[in-house]
């Protein structure tokens, strides 16, 4: 497979700098810039980075832990899995190369990705799939997506034609290893008693569709399409009206939502056989039963149907499906991914590890910066004897990603911010006060229009702004949109955030809520024995200030 040279990666990075994010090669600010310390999702990820470098074992030629073991409501030890294999080690290359794109990778992260990098391609056997050497067989049809995921998004990186040869090999193997009938493919190997859990294998879905529109090789979509069909047509867990019948694992939300984003991509790219107006309503439906069932205002999604607790994945998976659904005009969801960002997404990471008082240093650093596979609303660990999973690292860079990426979108002509928080890209450096102050400042680099995204609780005509003489500002439905921007000229905008106290009744519990905006300030109860939404901090009328971040922004890969 495909090799960076590790020695060409530049001088080594501190623990401290990287952290800081503040000295990239070639930038210098001879007087540093300063900005609210908010919200910035440069941070959590560097955090997770940290993680996805320590989760792998430098004794066992650098195989991922999958787990971390939880005993009466403690981390216990660090444990290898079945699921280390294609599922881990692929999030795991997956995951890096994503960070990518917000960060700047410090050498242990560069090295890391090279070892993981490794690890996977040893795991293709004579086949072409990945093999599990724990359960001396193909892995899980499910761990083999996360696999193809993960090279789709190496291939999108570095454009490397050996990586496309093994992502056209890849895919061919998977198609040998179905069952082919006469409109459709499906895999008996992920069947359960109860089910037979077409959602497991149609993982694979999105990642072969991604590598058809980076290529346009013509298997890899047949193959999605006909996989698509299976949970569409001939399964019946998901009905018309989008409830998801089964439960347990074969009621999956993780894998059934990123199921309906790779059908509606799937579907929307012209795959064979798939009426794209019939599939865009059953993936619609699917996210609204389970946005009306399964899960809060503020992002917690019950990990699957029946569940008492929320996986990380989850989440990101409901992101990822609003974000397919706005592609077809549903932008009423960018409310919703505002919402689960800001406030479940970044509250089920582990940051604060000193308050566990563990002393196994290599427990410590596989800990923090990881994301919770059993969180209850107001705390982490809410399962006394499960465990921390490998999975919702990379669940919760992905999120992290999905909505960096998508906060500010540019075309030609327009640059629009749809999400509220502190982001860059190339033309547009957004700074967001909020929750403190209702105030977001805009730096733009060129005179391309903007459109600001104002949230369903604001009037936008209510939105004061201010900026270089002779801008123009037209408020609309849902946004406001700024005419003869000045490059380099900053526009200021303020506005009032909504206040409340609500209640929540979140798998069969009630919780009381302080809303500020789309900011959840505090619930209670009071959790245990890992309480989140600890957020004092946030409840002030202006925030800290930090030099602004010169992160540089390399946007090679797009999910």
């Amino acid at each position: 497979m495909f090799e960076r040279h590790i020695d060409d990666v530049g001088p080594d990075m501190t623990r401290r700098t990287f952290l800081a994010g503040s000295v990239i090669a070639g930038i210098q600010d001879a007087a540093p810039e300063f900005r609210p310390a908010t919200l910035d999702l440069r941070d959590p990820l560097r955090t997770a980075i940290e993680c996805v470098v320590n989760r792998m074992d430098p004794a066992m030629n650098f195989q991922p832990w999958f787990a971390i073991d939880v005993v009466n409501g403690r981390p216990a030890k660090l444990r290898h899995d079945t699921w280390d294999f294609g599922d881990t080690s692929g999030r795991f290359l997956e995951a890096l190369i994503l960070a990518r794109q917000m960060v700047e990778p410090p050498r242990e992260a560069i090295v890391a990705e090279e070892r993981i990098r490794h690890f996977l391609d040893s795991l293709f056997d004579s086949s072409g799939l990945v093999h599990n050497p724990m359960l001396k067989q193909p892995d899980h049809m499910f761990a083999q997506g996360s696999a193809l995921y993960a090279l789709v998004t190496d291939f999108e990186q570095w454009r490397d034609s050996s990586v496309r040869v093994r992502v056209e090999n890849f895919i061919a193997a998977l198609n040998r290893a179905a069952k082919q009938e006469s409109d459709y493919l499906w895999f008996p190997q992920v069947a359960t008693a109860k089910g037979a859990c077409p959602h497991q294998a149609a993982y694979q879905i999105l990642p072969a569709v991604r590598f058809y529109e980076l290529t346009g090789y013509a298997p890899a979509l047949r193959f999605a399409a006909r996989l698509s069909r299976w949970p569409l047509y001939h399964d019946d867990t998901v009905l018309p009206s989008g409830a998801i019948t089964k439960t347990g694992w074969e009621g999956h939300l993780h894998a059934w939502m990123d199921t309906f984003s790779g059908i509606l991509r799937c579907s929307r790219a012209g795959g064979p056989n798939l009426d794209h107006q019939e599939v865009y309503e059953r993936a619609r439906r699917v996210f609204e039963w389970v946005k009306s069932t399964y899960t809060s205002p503020f992002g917690w999604v019950a990990d699957s149907v029946g569940a008492k607790t929320c996986e990380t994945d989850t989440i990101t998976s409901a992101i990822r499906l609003a974000l397919e659904l706005i592609k077809e005009g549903h932008t009423e969801y960018w409310n919703d991914i505002e919402r689960f960002v800001r406030n479940q997404l970044i509250e089920n990471q582990f940051v604060d590890v000193d308050r566990l008082e563990l002393t196994d240093p290599n427990l410590i650093r596989g800990i923090r910066g990881s994301f919770e596979s059993w969180a209850d609303p107001n705390t982490l660990l809410a399962v006394k004897n499960a465990d921390i999973e490998g999975c919702c690292i990379n669940g919760g860079i992905r999120g992290l990603f999905l909505a960096s990426q998508n906060a500010i979108h540019e075309t030609s002509q327009l640059t629009q911010v749809n999400l509220l928080i502190s982001a860059i890209t190339p033309s547009l450096e957004v700074a967001s006060y909020l929750p403190f102050e209702g105030r977001v400042d805009l730096y733009p680099s060129n005179s391309k229009h903007i459109r600001v995204r104002t949230p369903d609780w604001l009037d936008s005509n209510k939105v004061r702004v201010s900026g270089p003489s002779g801008l123009k500002t037209e408020g609309e439905a849902s946004g406001v949109y700024l005419k003869n921007v000045r490059p380099g000229v900053p526009i200021v905008l303020r506005f009032e955030q909504n206040s409340s106290e609500r209640q929540h009744l979140v798998a069969g519990r009630t919780y009381q809520a302080l809303w500020k905006g789309d900011t959840v300030l505090r619930l209670l109860p009071l959790g245990s024995p890992y309480p989140i939404f600890q957020r004092k901090m946030l409840n002030h009328s202006n925030p800290q200030s930090k030099p602004k971040d010169l992160s540089p922004i390399t946007q090679k890969v797009h999910w």
